[in-house]
Formats: structure tokens, C-alpha cells, sequence
């Protein structure tokens, strides 16, 4: 080991010799994210874990990633396959250029040349805020019963809080 290989190792290193999980991270999960990868494997976790950062919010919550493969001995010119619902494959095929450039601005280089589309499960899960919601409005008629409930409670954050819980609960009693 050189000089500047040990250098770099006791950077790493904090203080009493505590290694910051950042620092650890890539090697922990690299079993981890080829064994969920069915071998094939994902080059860079971090496009998993901060997909949302990544490809923003929108594009997010309708796909995710699901596999990254670089032609035989190169890191660049990538084919990124990305899993979404029927309806959002449209979409996100009209937004490919900018998912591209986010992409490989995250990279730092030409790492991905093409994305490729996978007809999957949309990943909103069930419990979310986004797939609870309810595309009607409420009415004034549920609005004004909630406005009641909470009209002790001083204006400010927890009462704008009460608001929206108490407005959900009228909506899901309203599914029912």
C-alpha cells in the first residue's frame, strides 16, 4: 500500500477510528443490490436509493429504476431499463431527453445513452399520500364540519394539520 493510499483511507476515518457510514455504504450494500438484481447488476446503488433526486419527484413516484447495463468492458453508453405503469410509459417517453440529462449529470458523464421502458407495477404503494388521494375536491359542506372541529384550536401550523387530517378522514369515510 502507498503513502497516499493510506492517506486517503485515514481521511476516511474520523476520530477514535469511527468510519462514517457514507463512506461504508457502497460496500455494504453492493451484495445486497446484485443479489436483488438477479446478478445482473445495478453499477451504481446510488441510482436506487436517490432515484427521486435524481429524476424528480414526478417521474419517481410513476417508475423506478430496475437495471443498468454498460456494453462489455465499457462505463458509458449505458442502457438504463426503468419500470412504470401502462399510462406512465407515454409520459416518461416524452420526458426521456430530461431524464437522460439528469441522469448522466449525476454521473458526471455520457454513463447512460438510451432508456429503455418496462411495463410494471406502478410504485406508489397502497398507504401513500399520492394514491390517497381523492381526485374530488371536498365539499363546503366538509369543509365547513372540519372548520368547526378545529375552531378552538389556535391558528398556526397544528391547526392547518387538524384541518387536512380531518379533511382525509371525511374523504375516506366518504369511499366507504
Amino acid at each position: 500500500m502507498t503513502e497516499t493510499d493510506k492517506d486517503k483511507k485515514e481521511d476516511a476515518r474520523r476520530r477514535n477510528g469511527v468510519t462514517r457510514l457514507s463512506a461504508e455504504l457502497p460496500a455494504l450494500t453492493k451484495t445486497a443490490f446484485r443479489n436483488t438484481m438477479g446478478g445482473r447488476g445495478f453499477a451504481e446503488a446510488g441510482l436506487i436509493t436517490e432515484w427521486a433526486a435524481i429524476a424528480g419527484r414526478d417521474v419517481a413516484r410513476m417508475s423506478r429504476p430496475v437495471q443498468l447495463a454498460f456494453p462489455r468492458g465499457e462505463r458509458k453508453g449505458g442502457v438504463l431499463t426503468v419500470e412504470c405503469g401502462g399510462a406512465a410509459a407515454l409520459e416518461l417517453q416524452h420526458l426521456k431527453p430530461q431524464i437522460l440529462d439528469r441522469i448522466n449529470s449525476h454521473f458526471g458523464y455520457a454513463a447512460v445513452a438510451e432508456l429503455r421502458f418496462k411495463q410494471g407495477s406502478a410504485p406508489v404503494k397502497a398507504g401513500s399520500r399520492s394514491a390517497a388521494r381523492d381526485s374530488k375536491p371536498p365539499s363546503a359542506a366538509e369543509i365547513a364540519e372540519t372548520t368547526a372541529a378545529v375552531a378552538g384550536v389556535p391558528e398556526g401550523e397544528i391547526k392547518a394539520s387538524l384541518m387536512r387530517l380531518g379533511l382525509a378522514i371525511r374523504r375516506d369515510n366518504r369511499k366507504k
